[in-house]
């Protein structure tokens, strides 16, 4: 749940015009863009509809913009945002917050609060102890203890009568991280819609939100398999309904120690690494759910988030445990649909 500072270089627009199978003799134009922005690459792909080159530019423009514009205030990187003033007066007062925060803070507590606590925006502390790709042993006992005091979205204080966010303690600190993305993404996608562009999808730093078609066929995607030097996919699939699509999983960042693996998906009840599974992708209507529940189904495991899928229709997921067994919840046809690699 770590999130680097945010890099300031700007990809300019380059639109590529791609010939491609497309349904009634007509070829399929298939234009990108990407920027940096959030800590990560943002890319939208798009197969727009009767449009202009120009018409196209311009949605791209309004949902990069869009995006842009949340980082700003999200991000607690950046010292001038909102969620860096909550940050600072922790223990302290109420700050007013824009529109934005209080969605994602809201979601966010929503989350933790069906998650068991293991989604929980306020993990900078614990995160920031757990810096796995500067660290070769593990922290002191005692250090995890002091951190983990920290951590507990309980003691988040948000009115949304007077538009105020405040933490409890001094020392706390939110991070969006984990659900500031998939909202970006789907904020970006409304603007995309808005502009008349219909069938796209947009990359948030390797967590995807999916519309539409691309021509006469569905988007297809797949999830990687976790045992890197296994080249071919777990499932590869046709994305049939707008969603978004988020993976975790512990074998990119982390170090070893004493021959284990300190990946980076923290357990907050514990303050350690969470064990048990090697992968989690999550698909949902609303790509936040999407990008907060796939760090929260790491860390709880195959049977209660299978439980929470059941309860919320919007939540679908695939399941790899240490022992290779892929499950996969019982509505996940009403997102995707499989076909073999």
């Amino acid at each position: 749940m770590l999130r680097r500072q945010r890099s300031y270089s700007l990809v300019f627009l380059v639109f590529f015009a791609l010939a491609a199978c497309s349904g009634g003799g007509d070829d399929l134009r298939i234009y990108e863009q990407q920027k940096i922005m959030m800590g990560t690459v943002m890319k939208i792909k798009a197969v727009p509809d009767g449009m202009s080159e120009e018409e196209v530019r311009n949605g791209f423009e309004a949902a990069f913009r869009e995006m842009n514009d949340l980082e700003s205030e999200l991000s607690e990187w950046q010292p001038a945002s909102p969620v860096s003033a909550v940050n600072r007066h922790a223990g302290g007062k109420a700050v007013e917050v824009p529109p934005s925060v209080i969605t994602v803070t809201e979601k966010a507590l929503d989350i933790a609060s069906k998650s068991e606590g293991t989604f929980d925006v306020t993990f900078k502390p614990i995160g920031r102890l757990w810096d796995v790709k500067n660290r070769t042993v593990p922290p002191p006992a005692d250090s995890v203890s002091a951190a983990l005091d920290l951590v507990d979205y309980r003691h988040i204080r948000l009115d949304t009568l007077h538009n105020t966010l405040k933490l409890d303690r001094d020392g706390m600190e939110i991070g969006f991280g984990g659900i500031a993305k998939g909202y970006a993404a789907w904020r970006a996608g409304e603007v995309l819609r808005k502009n008349g562009i219909e069938n796209f999808i947009i990359n948030a730093g390797g967590d995807l939100y999916v519309s539409g078609k691309k021509g006469d066929r569905y988007w297809t995607s797949g999830i990687k398999n976790p045992d890197t030097d296994i080249s071919v996919p777990v499932t590869t699939f046709n994305v049939i309904a707008p969603c978004g699509i988020a993976t975790s999983g512990a074998y990119e960042n982390y170090f070893m120690h004493d021959g284990r693996r300190y990946h980076h998906i923290i357990d907050l009840r514990t303050g350690y690494p969470a064990e048990g599974l090697k992968s989690v992708t999550v698909f949902s209507s609303d790509p936040a759910k999407a990008d907060a529940y796939a760090t929260a189904f790491f860390v709880l495991g195959t049977e209660k988030a299978l439980t929470i899928t059941r309860q919320d229709p919007s939540i679908a997921c695939i399941l790899i445990d240490r022992n290779d067994q892929v499950t996969r919840s019982e509505n996940l046809a009403d997102f995707i649909e499989e076909y073999a690699p």
